[in-house]
């Protein structure tokens, strides 16, 4: 299960407030659904963009490859067009079983549709490998971005490793801002302008000596450097 900000208000409600949404928008709770869709502070970085363009990325694949296979009856000239137009790949708005995929699971849309052509065997074999990519690419260019992001954002709302280590309730734990309205808090990075926003990395980088944690905020990452900083 992913640490999504929904879960964490689950399950430590003294550290996490319940009426906190999204760090990164602001704008809705930070469900599993939300992680991919988000719109983000600044949308040509969002995670809906980065996930609809590896979700056309994965259907241009799987059709490649199901033009190319052994198919029961000759495709017909339709087929192509057809598999386009299915509802697992529709972005705007997100249909339901376009989340799916997201989660792993394959749409019976899809699989009705191409079981009219191909085999069982055939179907799985052409799905798996390009699903498990595509996966391995949300978690890098999403998951891991949105990771760094929320370990500063955490930070910014006085959340520290060893507060959230203590299985303690709100009566064991004390903290500065326990008394101060929601509204008042430190807000969301997401709610300051695009010129703050800027400032706030370029200061915070100046702060804490360290460039390479703020290349989310830029999405210049690399496996290489996430691996580097993957012990957080």
């Amino acid at each position: 299960m992913l640490l999504t900000l929904t879960t964490l208000q689950r399950q430590k409600p003294h550290l996490y407030n319940p009426s906190w949404l999204c760090p990164q928008c602001n704008f809705s709770p930070e469900t599993l659904n939300h992680l991919w869709t988000c719109p983000y502070i600044l949308p040509e970085f969002s995670p809906l963009k980065t996930f609809k363009t590896l979700l056309l990325a994965l259907r241009t694949t799987y059709l490649d490859n199901f033009l190319s296979a052994s198919s029961f009856i000759p495709l017909p000239d339709t087929f192509a067009a057809e598999f386009m137009a299915l509802n697992c790949w529709d972005c705007d708005p997100p249909s339901i079983s376009y989340l799916l995929l997201a989660r792993g699971l394959i749409p019976i849309s899809l699989t009705e549709f191409l079981g009219i052509y191909f085999s069982s065997p055939t179907i799985w074999s052409i799905l798996d490998t390009p699903l498990h990519d595509f996966h391995f690419d949300l978690y890098v260019q999403i998951w891991l971005c949105r990771s760094i992001f929320f370990h500063h954002w955490e930070s910014a709302q006085g959340i520290t490793n060893k507060m959230k280590s203590l299985a303690l309730g709100p009566s064991s734990i004390s903290r500065s801002s326990s008394n101060i309205p929601p509204d008042s808090l430190t807000p969301s990075l997401a709610t300051v302008s695009s010129d703050s926003w800027v400032s706030w990395v370029s200061s915070s980088i100046i702060r804490e000596g360290s460039w390479i944690s703020h290349l989310d905020f830029w999405r210049r990452l690399t496996v290489q450097p996430l691996l580097r900083i993957s012990s957080w």
